[in-house]
């Protein structure tokens, strides 16, 4: 189920006092409409009734697909590496791997609704940030020197099915400026599918915090030889 609760705001502005809907979980099951909210802004936006002033909502969230079978809890806090990553003292409900759910954790808004478009895909969002760790790392390093992060958007398959179809993902600048759109091959992504599922660092079989850190954790014990032949491998750009 979904789980709200109203919040008193002073507008800054105007000094009016208005409540704002503060939702602890979403069931996009039970409430479809929350999704289009969600992927417009509008759940962490918050607009003053009598001035119009526009501001941020920050607050924590879980977020459940059914369907998809897949939940996303939002911490919207700054927190250190090592705290980011233990999530033991989060409990996987019972039965939910074994009904097949994948269980993440994110620290930002933007990570969520990728994850969203991730899982309602059906892909795998642990070969997706593997591809994105080898492209940042090792095919195109300005987007660490530009401080640049990539998110998976979409997928778009091939006319005519006989080709593997592109995966598209944009760059986010640190001051959130939308850069400009890439694509990948399938191919690539499906290489890091059954490379993942051969390596046991790759297990999910808990809340995970998956993303570039997680990834580049999971990988400290690679050989330097074999992180370049994998990335060279790759040529993930110029296919």
């Amino acid at each position: 189920m979904s789980l709200t609760r109203n919040k008193v705001v002073h507008c800054p502005q105007c000094r009016q006092t208005s409540e704002f809907t503060i939702w602890d979980s979403i069931n996009v099951f039970l409430d479809p409409e929350m999704r289009d909210e969600l992927m417009k802004g509008n759940v962490f936006r918050w607009v003053c009734p009598h001035c119009g002033k526009l501001l941020s909502a920050h607050f924590d969230t879980l977020y459940h697909d059914p369907q998809n079978k897949f939940m996303v809890y939002l911490f919207y806090r700054e927190v250190d590496e090592d705290k980011k990553y233990d999530l033991s003292h989060q409990t996987i409900p019972d039965k939910g791997l074994e009904y097949g759910y994948s269980f993440r954790v994110v620290y930002d808004p933007n990570r969520l609704l990728e994850k969203i478009r991730i899982f309602e895909q059906g892909l795998n969002d642990i070969a997706i940030e593997k591809m994105k760790y080898i492209m940042t790392h090792y095919v195109d390093t300005t987007l660490i020197r530009d401080e640049e992060k990539l998110f998976f958007e979409k997928v778009i398959k091939s006319a005519d099915n006989t080709n593997y179809g592109r995966m598209i993902f944009h760059r986010l600048s640190i001051n959130k400026e939308r850069n400009n759109s890439f694509s990948v091959s399938m191919k690539k992504y499906e290489e890091q599918c059954q490379a993942i599922k051969m390596d046991k660092r790759f297990e999910a079989n808990s809340w995970l915090c998956v993303d570039e850190g997680w990834i580049a954790r999971q990988l400290k014990e690679l050989s330097l030889f074999d992180v370049k032949r994998e990335s060279a491998a790759s040529d993930m750009l110029n296919d």
